[in-house]
């Protein structure tokens, strides 16, 4: 149990958290909007705050739940900590943790795995019939190979978690289930899901430089697309140093790697969807996909704006290289952190102004639930209380560590954090791809240098086909043991 100054602490900061969240703040580097658009942004926050995640009093006697995370990343500290550190995302996480133990009873516990043993250690567990893990996170791919082993439960199937709240991302929800059945989960139970989303990122005075403004209007209006980026990025080129080669001394547009994971998603190309049965079937080759990887090798390869490097993705943005950047929110807690760059961000565009708003693709480690987990009344409730409130007190700690006060920011791109939050989607396609397939098309693609579609998909086909087989069959296994 806390001591009661543990605990006056505890409340301390979730006023923070709170004032923080719903005040605009000074600044030299940040823009001022109107008071009416503060008001509205944050009568908005409060009202998420004030939602219901409607569970039932319950009393798990002291029980230690315990969530098995591997050491990458620090993963751990975006799920688990254990004491106060003065830093306001971990002292958020902290808090989150100790407002379910202290609401339910229970000791929640992050049992940490090396990475050298990453999934295997929870699919050994499993094997021998132990219940070692409550729940177990590690990276995408390798929870999507290891769930098709049958190592997970359908989350599905535990009760109080309730999908219509908002700390269940629709998007993710809605890709991530097949035959009403989800052995993989991500939501704000971790800030990983965060952590991971793409965004825009836009360097402020390149843009003013060029005589063109932030583009908020037009994310506001949904005419911000990818032809409009392009549009922008594509004639940004300064040979900075005057030696007449495009190096990395120079000034672009947008400065990228090939490796653009979960780009394609954020233009609502998702490989693998569900047809009117709920079978698994390709939606790749298609117009859609042909025209994106076009609009992507022309800017890249053939607009003096583009410019692709083999590594380092964000190098050329943090050194005011590059104008615009796709890439995970994460960067403002790493490579932004100590940067002069005055930036702004902005979700990852439309395909066009038909596509129904604006999607942030993510890379986020999924959690799952072990097959010898026991208690699904306990599983079912301390899952849906650590989402709620990771959603209520640990989203806009991190969002206000990675955006305010301490960061380069304008309050706009606070605004357009609400948008990038609310439509996250971890896909399908790319969870239970095996590291290859369809999902991996813009990126493989790019490297390759071409946009002769058609024989990207004829050589991957097999390989793909034979792997959706596998997850179909799997997913109906799950059915029918339902």
């Amino acid at each position: 149990m806390k001591t009661t100054k543990q605990i006056l602490s505890i409340l301390l900061l979730i006023a923070m958290i709170l004032t923080a969240a719903s005040c605009g703040s000074g600044g030299d580097k940040k823009t001022v909007i109107s008071d009416t658009t503060a008001a509205e942004t944050a009568a908005e926050e409060e009202g998420e705050k004030e939602i219901p995640d409607d569970l039932p009093a319950a009393d798990f006697e002291g029980y230690v739940f315990r969530i098995g995370v591997t050491n990458v990343n620090s993963l751990d500290k975006q799920v688990i900590v254990e004491t106060e550190t003065g830093d306001v995302v971990d002292d958020a996480v902290y808090t989150s943790n100790v407002m379910v133990e202290e609401r339910f009873n229970v000791d929640l516990k992050a049992l940490i795995v090396a990475a050298a043993t990453d999934v295997n250690i929870v699919k050994a567990a499993v094997l021998a019939g132990e219940d070692a893990y409550d729940l177990f996170t590690s990276h995408d791919i390798s929870m999507g190979n290891v769930a098709l082993e049958g190592i997970f439960r359908n989350v599905r199937a535990l009760p109080y978690l309730d999908f219509s709240k908002p700390w269940w991302p629709e998007h993710t929800v809605d890709s991530l289930t097949v035959n009403d059945c989800m052995v993989l989960f991500a939501n704000y139970n971790s800030y990983d899901n965060l952590y991971q989303t793409r965004a825009t990122f836009v360097n402020m005075d390149i843009i003013a430089d060029y005589g063109m403004e932030m583009p908020y209007g037009m994310v506001d209006d949904g005419s911000w697309t990818l032809d409009a980026l392009f549009g922008m990025a594509e004639n940004v080129y300064d040979d900075v140093n005057g030696n007449a080669e495009r190096d990395e001394e120079d000034i672009y547009g947008m400065s990228t790697t090939h490796s653009m994971y979960a780009t394609q998603e954020s233009f609502g190309i998702t490989p693998i969807i569900k047809d009117e049965e709920g079978r698994l079937i390709f939606d790749i080759y298609n117009e859609k996909t042909i025209t994106l990887v076009e609009k992507f090798y022309r800017f890249l390869f053939e607009t003096q704006g583009g410019h692709v490097r083999k590594t380092d993705l964000n190098k050329m943005f943090v050194a005011g290289k590059s104008m615009t950047l796709f890439t995970p929110l994460s960067i403002c807690t790493t490579a932004l952190r100590d940067t002069e760059v005055d930036y702004g961000i902005l979700p990852m565009p439309k395909f066009d102004e038909a596509q129904d708003g604006y999607i942030s693709g993510s890379t986020a480690r999924p959690f799952g639930v072990p097959l010898t987990a026991q208690n699904d009344e306990r599983l079912g409730i301390i899952t849906e209380a650590m989402s709620a409130y990771g959603y209520k007190i640990i989203r806009p700690a991190y969002f206000e560590i990675a955006l305010k006060d301490k960061y380069s920011y304008d309050i706009d791109s606070k605004r357009m954090l609400t948008i990038i939050g609310d439509n996250i989607i971890l896909d399908f396609s790319y969870i239970f791809s095996n590291y290859g397939g369809f999902s991996w098309t813009l990126m493989k693609m790019m490297e390759n240098k071409t946009t002769d579609f058609a024989s990207w998909y004829d050589t991957n086909y097999p390989a793909a086909q034979k792997q959706l087989e596998k997850v179909q069959a799997y997913f109906d296994r799950l059915a029918d043991e339902m």
